[in-house]
């Protein structure tokens, strides 16, 4: 039986720093996050949507960053991870160039324990320790992940 609170889950968690060989994971995460509300979208279309797999193919660029959050034996339980964009190329949740738009995804049956929680608040630091004048995302009106991010102060 796994942990019961966010506490327990957060205790049992490791992030570790997201890598290029990540790719798959933020493959499936961005699968997941197209797919909130129920599947509507399959992988092979986000393949073929430029303005989706950037997400995946061009990470990391330079200044990108993110964190895997791990739990063995089960493997990955979320992932959160910050991507430059251009405007040339921007993401759903573009400002400028120099801000960075954040990406956080958790597997559906860790939700609800604080795992969000923890992987935003260790974005947030270490774009501060960065010195990173904002971060900007994109959440789809109805997510219950607005919660979140509301709680961290993120506004329309």
């Amino acid at each position: 039986m796994g942990p019961v609170d966010g506490t327990a889950q957060q205790s049992a968690t490791r992030l570790r720093p997201a890598t290029a060989a990540d790719r798959p994971i933020l493959a499936a995460a961005t699968l997941g996050n197209v797919n909130w509300n129920g599947p509507r979208t399959t992988a092979d279309q986000v393949r073929a949507d430029p303005a989706l797999w950037h997400y995946v193919a061009s990470w990391p660029g330079p200044g990108d960053f993110g964190r895997v959050a791990q739990e063995a034996p089960r493997g990955w339980l979320g992932i959160v991870w910050l991507t430059h964009f251009t405007s040339a190329d921007p993401g759903f949740g573009f400002v400028a160039q120099d801000i960075p738009e954040l990406s956080l995804h958790v597997v559906e049956a860790h939700r609800g324990r604080g795992l969000g929680s923890l992987m935003l608040r260790t974005a947030i630091a270490e774009a501060r320790r960065r010195d990173l004048r904002g971060i900007s995302l994109s959440v789809a009106a109805g997510n219950p992940a607005m919660r979140l991010y509301a709680r961290f102060g993120f506004q329309d």
